[in-house]
C-alpha cells in the first residue's frame, strides 16, 4: 500500500483540491433521486446502520458525511443518539445544515485531522469517502484519538478480492479518472492495506469483507487498556452483566469527597472503559451496594482476625476487588466465576501467589480441586444466590459443605417480595432474572443441615446511618431489604 501511494504523482493538496471541486459541484444535486453514482452510494447506508447498532452507542461521527443523508436515516431510526458529521467540502456542510435536522451537528473539516476532542465518539462511520484520502495513516491516527476505548470504526468503500482487478483500479482506472474526469480518487484498499494501517495506529481489525457491488465492509476497534493490559470489549452474560452495577457504584462512591468505601480499581475500570453509569448507579442501589460492601468487608475482616491463615473463596466474584480491601498479608484468595466472566476478569486483574482466578460452574464441584482444604474456608456469596432457584441453592450449599471440611459462609439474601426485577432501579435495566428469595436466613439452614446461622443483618442497619431514606426504610420496610447472613459449618 505505502509503495503504491509513494508513487502517486500528485501532492496531497492537489488530490484534495480535485475532491473539493467534485463535491462542491455535487453539493446541490447529491440528494437527488437519479441514477448517478451518488444515488448508488446511498444503497450502502442500511448496511452501515445495521453494523452500528450491533452494539450500544451514544455518540456517532460520520466522516465524509456529505449532505448528511446517512445521518438523517440514523436519526430517523434511532433518534435518542448524538450524531456529528464532518466533511472537507464546506458546500456539502452548508447543504446539510439547510436541512435543519435537530440533533445532528455538521462540521467542515479535514478527516485526516478530525477537529474533535480525544475520546469523543463510540462509533465513527465512513461511507464511500475513504478512497479520497491521500494520507490514510493520518486518518487512522486521528480515528484512534477521537474514538473512545472499545469504540468502533465502520468503513464502507470500494474493494475486490481479485488482486488483478485491485491493481487495475489503483494503477489504471483511478489515474485515468483523475486526469480525464478531474476526480480526486486516491486508492482502494486490500485487507493487507487495512491491517497495516491498523498496526501503525494501534487499532484492531475485526472484520474485512468484500460484498456485492465491489463494496468493502470493514469494522475496526480501538482497544481498551486497563492496568497496562489490552482488552477489546466486555462481553458479559445477562446475570454477569449485573457485575457492572456494584462496579459503577464503588467507582462513583470512591470519587466522592467523603467516600464511605474506596475501590481505586473500580474507578480505573469505569474511567478507562468509558462506561456510562447512568443506568447502573441509582440512589437505592447505590446506598445498598455501599452498605453491603461495608458489611461484607467488615465481616470478612472479623473472621480473618480470628483465622488469619484462612482460605477465602469469592463465588460469583464478577469484577469485585475485595481481596485488596481485606488482605492481611497471609490469606489465600480464590475468585470463582463462570468461564466468560473469568476471561474478562483476567484481562483486567492480575493473578498473584495468593490471589487466584478460577473458572467454574458453582453448581458443580470440579473447580474446587484447585482450592486447599487444610485451613478454615471463608466462602463469600455476595449478590449471587438470588439468581438461582431453591434447588440450585441447595446444590451450591451442599457442594460447599461437602467439599470443605470447616468454614464460614457469608451470603447475601433477598426477600421473596423483592424478587421482581422492575422493583430494582438498576437491575431492571439488564436482562437478569431473579430466582429464589428467603424471609429469614434459617431457610438456608433447612437446605443444608451442616449450616448453622450465626447472625443476620439487614442492609438497613448500615443505610440508616447516612440518609433520611435509610432511616425511614429501616422502619417502614425493615424486613424487605437484602441481608447479610453468616453461617458456620464443621
Amino acid at each position: 500500500m505505502q509503495s503504491d501511494l509513494d508513487e502517486l504523482t500528485m501532492t496531497s493538496e492537489e488530490y484534495k483540491k480535485l475532491s473539493l471541486k467534485e463535491f462542491d459541484r455535487a453539493a446541490e444535486k447529491f440528494d437527488d433521486d437519479d441514477p448517478s453514482v451518488y444515488n448508488m452510494c446511498r444503497k450502502d447506508y442500511p448496511d452501515v446502520l445495521a453494523e452500528a447498532v450491533r452494539e450500544p452507542f451514544s455518540d456517532l461521527l460520520d466522516a465524509g458525511c456529505g449532505t448528511g443523508a446517512m445521518l438523517g436515516m440514523f436519526k430517523r431510526d434511532y433518534p435518542d443518539k448524538n450524531y456529528t458529521g464532518v466533511d472537507l467540502s464546506e458546500k456539502m456542510i452548508e447543504t446539510a445544515n439547510r436541512k435543519h435536522i435537530d440533533g445532528i451537528r455538521f462540521v467542515a473539516g479535514d478527516c485526516e485531522n478530525l477537529p474533535f476532542a480525544d475520546n469523543s465518539f463510540d462509533v465513527v462511520t465512513c461511507s464511500m469517502s475513504f478512497h479520497h484520502y491521500p494520507n490514510p495513516e493520518k486518518f487512522f491516527m486521528s480515528l484512534h484519538r477521537v474514538l473512545r476505548p472499545g469504540g468502533r470504526f465502520i468503513l464502507r468503500d470500494l474493494a475486490s478480492n481479485n488482486i488483478l482487478l485491485m491493481w487495475f483500479m489503483n494503477r489504471i482506472e483511478i489515474p485515468i479518472a483523475n486526469k480525464v474526469m478531474h476526480k480526486g480518487d486516491v486508492h482502494v484498499y486490500s485487507r493487507t492495506d487495512i491491517q497495516r494501517l491498523c498496526d501503525k495506529s494501534g487499532l484492531k481489525l475485526e472484520l474485512y469483507e468484500v460484498r456485492k457491488g465491489f463494496r468493502l465492509h470493514c469494522v475496526v476497534r480501538k482497544p481498551v487498556r486497563v492496568g497496562g493490559m489490552e482488552i477489546m470489549d466486555l462481553q458479559l452474560g445477562d446475570v454477569q452483566e449485573t457485575a457492572l452495577i456494584p462496579l459503577a457504584v464503588r467507582a462513583n462512591e470512591t470519587k466522592r469527597e467523603n467516600a464511605r468505601i474506596y475501590d481505586e480499581k473500580a474507578v480505573e475500570i469505569i474511567d478507562t472503559l468509558g462506561i456510562d453509569t447512568k443506568d447502573l448507579d441509582k440512589f437505592f442501589s447505590h446506598e445498598g451496594v455501599v452498605a453491603r460492601t461495608i458489611l461484607f468487608d467488615r465481616a470478612v475482616k472479623k473472621l480473618l482476625a480470628k483465622y488469619p491463615d484462612a482460605v477465602c473463596v469469592n463465588i460469583g466474584c464478577g469484577l469485585d476487588d475485595r481481596f485488596s480491601r481485606v488482605d492481611n498479608g497471609r490469606i489465600e484468595w480464590f475468585n470463582v466465576d463462570l468461564p466468560d466472566s473469568i476471561e474478562v476478569r483476567k484481562k483486567i486483574f492480575t493473578e498473584t501467589e495468593r490471589e487466584h482466578m478460577t473458572a467454574g460452574d458453582i453448581l458443580k464441584t470440579d473447580w474446587m480441586g484447585d482450592v486447599p482444604k487444610e485451613n478454615v474456608t471463608v466462602v463469600i456469596a455476595e449478590g449471587l444466590l438470588m439468581y438461582f432457584s431453591k434447588e440450585q441453592v441447595r446444590t451450591i450449599l451442599n457442594n460447599i459443605t461437602g467439599s470443605f471440611g470447616r468454614g464460614f459462609l457469608l451470603a447475601e439474601l433477598m426477600h421473596p417480595k423483592m424478587m421482581k426485577e422492575k422493583m430494582h432501579d438498576t437491575v431492571k435495566h439488564t436482562n437478569a432474572k431473579f430466582g429464589w428469595g428467603t424471609r429469614t436466613g434459617r431457610e438456608l439452614s433447612e437446605l443444608d443441615p451442616k449450616l448453622e446461622l450465626i447472625k443476620e443483618r439487614s442492609f438497613w442497619d448500615e443505610m440508616k446511618k447516612y440518609t433520611l431514606a435509610g432511616k425511614i426504610g429501616s422502619v417502614l420496610a425493615k424486613d424487605l431489604n437484602n441481608r447479610l447472613a453468616v453461617y458456620k459449618w464443621q
